[in-house]
């Protein structure tokens, strides 16, 4: 293999495709990206047999042929290159040269039959959305992902697309969260569950844009398709949760509540919880017409005031408050409406007006 490549090129793929490349294995090669050259195109393959992307740009290719290189090194050569013109050529048992300007680099390449190929998504269902609502999808849902892999089918996000709306859910056990957009094209039904690391991994290459991007799907993987870029991911096989039994309308309190105000009080009222946040819930009173955020843990304590209209009723729940923060913070209103339906079951956050959104905190013990 012999080609010739501008370095600028090259990095911005190395740093798209580099995503996927495994940190630690007990494969090498896994470690490594896949370099594919044919015709006047450069094929750059990352594959951590959880996610792969594939990325490609055109190139003077001299002599076709392919080679895995260690992506940390290559990456690092390569970024730090005086020249933008890149030549690279693998001799005999893959030793790979790379020239640029006056530097030389020789390298040891590894045999390319021993990389993963991708799965090849042949689908049996396509759907396009714009890339800045795929984006704001995943970044507002995806925290709320369970973290730990006694239960693998919350480990992921839950996309449901069917006619002209696609929603997205996360939840842990403790917290829910709750997305949905309209689209264009009428799709017909489908349930998609996404791994965590794919879904943060694809928000890093989502660009704010209207531009589409083509995801396509079998039963068992999923594929996003870009103009500069693919990622394919496996699928979580399994049932997920029955999530609409968690977000009722049926609560007999409903607190309209500035947004900025209620997340600022948190905020404040959490500074002085320095060890374990689980013992040291926020505590929420809500009653004659005020919103009283406060907290007490060892080293102090903390009391705050929201003026709001509420019911005659007094409710003091307690919550964890990175659930309740990062609920408020993924909210794009300036008002939202709290719903209780007593201080020792869930605080529901939504909108004003509209079901664009839900969030769902579990109160813990005070």
């Amino acid at each position: 293999m012999k080609i010739l490549c501008s370095q600028s090129v090259l990095n911005d793929t190395l740093n798209i495709v580099s995503k996927a490349v495994a940190s630690h294995s007990s494969m090498a090669v896994l470690e490594g990206i896949l370099i594919k050259a044919s015709q006047n195109k450069v094929d750059i393959i990352a594959n951590d047999l959880e996610i792969g992307i594939e990325s490609s740009f055109e190139a003077d290719v001299r002599e076709e042929g392919q080679v895995v290189i260690n992506a940390k090194m290559f990456m690092n050569i390569i970024k730090n290159l005086s020249s933008d013109i890149v030549s690279i050529e693998v001799g005999d048992k893959f030793l790979t040269t790379i020239k640029s300007g006056n530097a030389k680099f020789e390298i040891s390449g590894l045999n390319p039959s021993e990389f993963p190929e991708l799965p090849i998504v042949d689908p049996d269902y396509s759907v396009s959305i714009s890339k800045n609502m795929l984006k704001d999808m995943i970044l507002r849902t995806v925290f709320a992902v369970y973290k730990k892999d006694d239960r693998p089918v919350l480990r992921g996000c839950l996309m449901e697309i069917e006619g002209h709306e696609i929603k997205m859910v996360a939840l842990d056990g403790f917290r829910l969260a709750y997305r949905k957009y309209k689209i264009q094209e009428e799709s017909r039904k489908r349930k998609l569950i996404i791994p965590e690391k794919a879904l943060l991994e694809l928000s890093k290459l989502l660009k704010d844009e209207d531009e589409k991007i083509v995801i396509n799907s079998t039963a068992k993987h999923a594929v996003f398709i870009d103009d500069n870029y693919k990622l394919v991911t496996r699928l979580i096989e399994g049932e997920y949760m029955n999530y609409k039994a968690l977000i009722s309308n049926e609560m007999p309190y409903q607190i309209e509540c500035p947004v900025s105000s209620l997340m600022s009080s948190v905020y404040r009222a959490s500074l002085i919880v320095i060890n374990d946040i689980t013992k040291c819930p926020v505590k929420i009173h809500i009653g004659g017409n005020n919103i009283n955020v406060s907290c007490e843990t060892s080293i102090g304590f903390v009391d705050d005031n929201i003026e709001v209209s509420t019911s005659d009723e007094d409710i003091v729940m307690g919550f964890n408050s990175t659930f309740i923060l990062e609920a408020l913070r993924a909210c794009d209103e300036e008002k939202v409406i709290l719903k209780i339906k007593g201080s020792k079951e869930p605080l529901i956050i939504a909108p004003v007006q509209g079901d664009d959104f839900v969030y769902l905190v579990l109160p813990v013990k005070i």
